[in-house]
């Protein structure tokens, strides 16, 4: 089976979130001020791909576009732009992890169907 590959760091950053207390919920990774936001707006994007992978099966995205069948999420994944901003706050991957570990597990029941589940393995195996 073919799997989305992605760095392990922007992974977690899309696994998980969590707003801080009484702040606003950080949704986009340009906004992030610290690497906790980051994580929020991580959290933001994983919510949007889960919710387009939703019940798709890897045929069905195979028989939409033969040639990346993750073609549909890459806009959504938005991977340049959450690596770009965890440099330029000084995101240990590391320090993403612990974090995005402690809170991914929300996450996991909005994965539904065959795609969306094995787009959030990488998190749980990174987790356990």
């Amino acid at each position: 089976m073919r799997r989305l590959r992605i760095p392990i760091a922007v992974l977690v950053l899309w696994a998980v979130g969590g707003a801080a207390c009484g702040s606003p919920e950080v949704t986009d990774p340009a906004a992030a001020s610290d690497c906790a936001e980051l994580v929020e707006a991580g959290r933001a994007v994983a919510e949007k791909v889960l919710e387009r992978l939703s019940g798709q099966t890897l045929v069905e995205l195979e028989a939409a576009n033969p040639g990346d069948p993750y073609a549909a999420i890459l806009s959504l994944m938005r991977t340049s732009e959450l690596d770009q901003r965890a440099d330029e706050l000084g995101c240990h991957p590391e320090e993403l992890r612990v974090q995005a570990c402690e809170i991914y597990g929300g996450l996991a029941y909005r994965a539904r169907g065959e795609v969306a589940g094995d787009f959030l393995a990488p998190y749980v195996e990174s987790c356990g």
